[in-house]
């Protein structure tokens, strides 16, 4: 994994926003809505990737705590009342070492967990399952990359229906084959990138994607056009399962 604690701590906590929902629009509103009520400056140099992260989830706690039983339409306690009831601390945990790069002991401390975090993430990887028929496709342009994504997908159960080395390749790969979920990189063979090709499948149907790539900073920029999910590159068995059956957990909730 890249070295998380080297990246913008802001561009940290928006994957995670992002990938606890495993939705762009929800993550950005929740991290909109969590860092406008916190005191410490994510662009300080003074500020840690925990520390921001730290501060991140107890304002969101804090939110979740402080929200009225009839929320005004359209304000920030409504939307906190409208979302999925956040992940407990093993899953959140998982998300943040097995999708994020933390360390388990820099992880225990952004979620508050005072247990063993190694014995809190081997049962959070051990409850990894998928319960119902899932299908997906890969979009990857390096063949022995793709071979191993597919090999993960198949051992947790997942039926790999297509793959696909361009974006081109990608659309017509996910119309046939109507997926549950997509893996795909983010530069691919041909001009455009894994994002052109979600843009034109989500005209369509409703897919949720994990993109895998070593630039994640670089996609993650706050614009219009962004993926929800994105585990950076060279990954790991455990962040390919996390962030499947996570992401899949996050869309049938």
């Amino acid at each position: 994994m890249l070295n998380i604690m080297t990246r913008p701590p802001l561009g940290v906590v928006r994957q995670f926003s992002r990938a606890v929902f495993a939705d762009r629009l929800i993550g950005d509103e929740l991290m909109r809505m969590t860092m406008a009520r916190v005191s410490i400056d994510p662009a300080s140099s003074s500020s840690s990737v925990v520390d921001v992260m730290s501060a991140f989830l107890h304002s969101w706690r804090m939110a979740l705590q402080e929200r009225p039983s009839r929320p005004v339409l359209f304000s920030d306690a409504a939307l906190i009342d409208a979302l999925p009831a956040p992940p407990d601390d093993a899953r959140l945990l998982l998300l943040l070492v097995d999708v994020m790069g933390l360390t388990p002991q820099q992880a225990a401390e952004v979620v508050g967990v005072s247990e063993n975090p190694a014995t809190v993430l081997k049962l959070a990887r051990e409850d990894l399952r998928i319960d119902k028929q899932a299908r997906a496709i890969v979009v990857e342009d390096e063949p022995l990359i793709a071979a191993d994504i597919r090999g993960i997908l198949e051992r947790l159960g997942v039926e790999v229906a297509g793959e696909a080395s361009s974006a081109e390749e990608a659309v017509k790969v996910a119309t046939r084959s109507k997926p549950d979920i997509i893996l795909a990189d983010y530069n691919l063979d041909g001009r455009n990138t894994g994002i052109d090709a979600v843009v034109e499948i989500n005209e369509s149907q409703d897919c949720p994607v994990v993109f895998i790539t070593g630039f994640p900073d670089r996609v993650l920029q706050g614009d219009e056009i962004e993926p929800d999910f994105v585990i950076s590159k060279p990954y790991t068995p455990e962040n390919v399962r996390a962030a499947v059956v996570h992401c899949l957990d996050a869309r049938r909730a």
